[in-house]
Order: structure tokens, then sequence, then C-alpha cells
């Protein structure tokens, strides 16, 4: 706060009829001004301590219905290089733009994170083919391909969750 220092009458005087005038005192303006940026910046932060907060609520809502993120585990994923598909209880591995499938997958784990397919489709090229697993991630992401013992990962393509 600046001090102010009266030597006379007269400028006493001077500064109320200045106040008087409309605009006339800066400082009464200055102090409007520092109220109100302090309400602004008072609500910024409050609103960003309850965001959090409200984004923790809904995440544990749903944890606690085993629902993902993206709310639906979707049966059909796009990808760059394929497509996978459930049909019964098999999923199915179909090259892009391709009408009939190449490889077949047993679901084997479901969490809120990923599906996880156990490959069923013999490959008597790959040594570890009775280990093959492949990790859908349920929103969309990188799909990995996991093999052999000890076990190994390979990132396979980009996929997303196809709702059509």
């Amino acid at each position: 706060m600046a001090q102010l220092h009266l030597t006379s009458s007269s400028k006493v005087l001077a500064s109320k009829a200045n106040a008087s005038q409309p605009g006339g005192s800066k400082t009464g303006w200055l102090a409007m001004a520092a109220g109100v940026l302090t309400t602004v910046f008072a609500t910024i932060g409050a609103v960003n301590s309850v965001i959090p907060a409200a984004s923790n609520i809904g995440a544990a809502v749903l944890e606690t219905l085993n629902l993902p993120a993206c709310l639906t585990y979707p049966d059909r994923f796009g990808g760059t290089q394929s497509s996978f598909r459930k049909e019964g209880n098999i999923w199915r591995e179909y090259p892009r733009g391709a009408e009939t499938f190449t490889y077949e997958f047993k679901e084997i784990r479901r969490t809120r994170q990923e599906i996880m397919l156990w490959n069923v489709t013999p490959r008597s090229n790959v040594p570890d083919a009775a280990s093959l697993v492949v990790h859908l991630p349920v929103c969309g992401g990188m799909a990995v391909l996991t093999e052999g013992l000890p076990e190994r990962s390979t990132n396979l393509e980009q996929i997303w969750p196809d709702r059509s």
C-alpha cells in the first residue's frame, strides 16, 4: 500500500476535488481492478482444485462398474494393417480391406485396459505359436503381441474401436 504524506491543507482539498469527479481517483480505480483480479484468480484456483477431484470420482465410478474409460468394450477394432472382429466366441483378424480372415483367437482375459486374445490358428513357421497372445487396448492405441518363455513383446499396429 502506498502511504500518503500530506503537508498542506491545499493538497487535501485538491485530492478531494479530484475524487469527486468521475474517473478522477486513480487509487479507487486501481483498488477496484485489484479486487476484480483477486476474485478472478481465486475462482480459477477453486475450479482447478475441483476438476481433478471430479475426474478422480469419475474414474472410481468406472472402476466400480468395471467399465473402461471409453465406457464400452468394443467387439470390433480397426487398425493400420488389419482389423479384429469378435464373431461368436472367437476373434478373427482380417487383413486391411479383406473379406476373409487370416488368424483366429480365443479371448482369454478382459480388463478395463485391454482384451487379451490367445492364438488358436496353427502356425508351423512360428516356434512359439502356442504362446502367441495379442493385447488389444480397449479404448485404442498400440496393439502388442507377446510370445515365448521368457516372454517377448512386439508392437503390432495402432488400433481403434470400430463403432460401425
